[in-house]
C-alpha cells in the first residue's frame, strides 16, 4: 500500500515494530524520515566537534583553568575509550543513531555504560578545552554533552524497537557513567 507524500511515499512495513508493523515515510532518494533525521544529527555532531576546535583556538576572554598534562591525559583516555568502544561494536559501529541491525553490543565497555563512545568523545573534547583554557570551549563541551544526551535518547528509542532485551539492559546499565542514568520503563 503506497500513498504519495511530497516526492516520496508512505509504506506500511512489517519490520519489527512493537505492534508488528511500522509506517515508513520515504523521500525521493529512498531514505526513510528516520534516516534523514539521523544523518542530520550526525551533521550537527560534526559541527559541534568543529566548534570545539574553533573555540579552543580563539584567544578570547574569559580564560578558565588549563593544564597541558591533564589535557593530554584526558585526550589519551578518551582515545582509548573510542578505540575500545569501536572494537566492542564491531560491525554495529555507525555514526547514525539508527541501528544497522548488525548486532547489539553489551560486553566490554558496554557492560558498564550504554554509550561509552559518546563518553569517550566528550573526554577527548574536554581534554581540548582543558588544554586551551577557553571558557567558550568549555561552554561548547556543555552543548556537546546535551546533544549526546538527545542523540542517545533517540538512539535508544530505535534500539528498543530493534532488539528484544534492550530495555532490560538499559534498565541495569548506566548511560554515560557506570551506574548513573539507568533507563526507566
Amino acid at each position: 500500500m503506497f500513498g504519495t507524500v511530497g516526492t516520496g511515499g508512505v509504506e506500511r512495513s512489517p519490520r519489527g515494530g512493537r505492534n508488528g508493523s511500522t509506517i515508513v515515510c520515504t523521500y525521493a532518494g529512498g531514505m526513510e524520515r528516520r534516516q534523514v533525521r539521523a544523518w542530520g544529527m550526525v551533521g550537527v555532531q560534526g559541527l559541534l566537534f568543529l566548534a570545539v576546535a574553533v573555540t579552543a583556538l580563539l584567544d578570547a576572554e574569559p580564560h578558565w583553568w588549563s593544564s597541558l598534562p591533564v589535557s593530554i591525559a584526558l585526550v589519551l583516555i578518551g582515545a582509548a575509550g573510542v578505540l575500545g568502544s569501536g572494537r566492542n561494536l564491531g560491525a554495529s559501529l555507525t555514526p547514525s543513531p539508527v541501528p544497522n541491525r548488525a548486532g547489539l553490543a553489551a560486553s566490554g565497555l558496554y557492560r558498564w555504560v550504554r554509550h561509552p563512545m559518546y563518553s569517550a568523545l566528550i573526554l577527548i573534547c574536554l581534554g581540548v578545552a582543558v588544554g586551551s583554557g577557553s571558557a567558550w570551549c568549555y561552554a561548547t563541551i556543555v552543548v556537546l554533552s546535551v546533544f549526546f544526551d538527545v542523540k542517545g535518547r533517540t538512539e535508544e528509542r530505535y534500539l528498543v524497537e530493534a532488539y528484544d532485551g534492550y530495555a532490560e539492559y538499559a534498565a541495569r546499565t548506566g548511560k554515560f557513567i557506570p551506574g548513573l542514568g539507568r533507563r526507566r520503563g
